[in-house]
C-alpha cells in the first residue's frame, strides 16, 4: 500500500536510536501516524519541526498497520510560529488538541483549512487570542459537538444574544436570559450572531476561553481520557501573561 499528499507536522516523538513518530494532519486523509526512519539525520532534522508543511509518502505491507513516512519540505513555518511566544504557546496548544482528539484517518478537510489560516495569518496579540478561542470552537463543531451561536434557543432572535446555555450548547439573548445568569456562559462578542469587527476586550477573551473550555471538558473529555487540568493551566496562563 502506498499514497501521497501533502500535510502539516504536529509532532515529532523519539523512536529506537535514530527514528521517529511523526504525527501529521493531512488533506483529505485527515491525522496520520507513522514511522520516519532517520528523523535527526542532517536532512531530515530542520524538516521535521512542527508547523512545517510536508509532502508525504507512506507505505506498508498492509493498510491497517502503522506504516512509514518519506517527507519533503514544501513550506516552513516553525520560525515564523517561533517569533512570537505568545503566538509559539497557543500553536502548541493547537497540536496537543488536534493529536489527543481527532481520530486517525478521517476527513477533517474544513478544521484543516481553518488551521492552516489560523496559523498563517498576519495578526495582533488580541487577535491571535481570539483566533484561537474560534479554532477551538470549530475543532468542536468538526467532532460532532458544535454550538449554535447565532440565535436566541428561547426566543430565536439574532439580536442581544449574550449567553450560552452550557447544557445544550446554543446561545440566549439578554432578555430571555433573565433570572438564570448565574446557571447560563456569557457570549463573548466576537463570536455571537453579531459580531463584532473591533479589537476583543480582555474580558471578552477571557469569557471566550472559559465558554471553549467549558465544552472541551464536557464534550471530549469523556471520548477520551485526556488529563486535560494541565493542558488547561497551560492554556489559560497564556491569556493571564498577557494585559491590554
Amino acid at each position: 500500500m502506498r499514497w501521497q499528499g501533502e500535510g502539516f507536522l504536529l509532532d515529532v516523538r523519539k523512536y529506537g536510536e535514530s527514528s521517529a513518530l511523526i504525527d501529521v494532519f493531512t488533506v483529505s486523509l485527515g491525522r496520520r501516524v507513522g514511522l520516519l526512519r532517520g528523523a535527526f539525520n542532517k536532512k531530515n532534522r530542520s524538516v521535521i519541526q512542527p508547523g512545517n508543511q510536508l509532502f508525504l509518502t507512506w507505505s506498508s505491507r498492509i493498510e491497517e498497520s502503522m506504516g512509514a513516512f518519506k517527507v519533503e519540505l514544501i513550506k516552513s513555518r516553525y520560525h515564523k510560529i517561533s517569533e512570537q511566544r505568545v503566538g509559539l504557546e497557543l500553536f502548541n496548544l493547537v497540536c496537543v488538541l488536534c493529536s489527543t482528539f481527532l481520530p486517525e484517518r478521517v476527513n477533517f478537510d474544513e478544521l484543516y483549512y481553518k488551521t492552516i489560516m489560523y496559523i498563517e495569518g498576519e495578526q495582533t496579540i488580541q487577535e491571535k487570542l481570539q483566533r484561537y478561542v474560534e479554532w477551538e470552537i470549530q475543532l468542536l463543531k468538526s467532532l460532532g459537538f458544535g454550538l449554535d451561536l447565532g440565535k436566541c434557543i428561547v426566543s430565536g432572535s439574532k439580536k442581544d444574544l449574550k449567553f450560552v446555555s452550557p447544557k445544550s450548547g446554543c446561545a440566549v439573548s439578554s432578555k430571555s436570559g433573565v433570572g438564570w445568569e448565574k446557571k447560563l456562559l456569557i457570549l463573548p462578542k466576537f463570536l455571537g450572531g453579531n459580531r463584532v469587527s473591533e479589537i476583543p476586550s480582555k474580558y471578552d477573551l477571557e469569557n471566550g476561553f472559559k465558554l471553549a473550555e467549558f465544552f472541551i471538558k464536557k464534550n471530549l473529555q469523556p471520548v477520551k481520557r485526556f488529563q486535560l487540568e494541565s493542558f488547561f493551566k497551560s492554556r489559560n496562563r497564556v491569556l493571564s501573561n498577557f494585559s491590554i
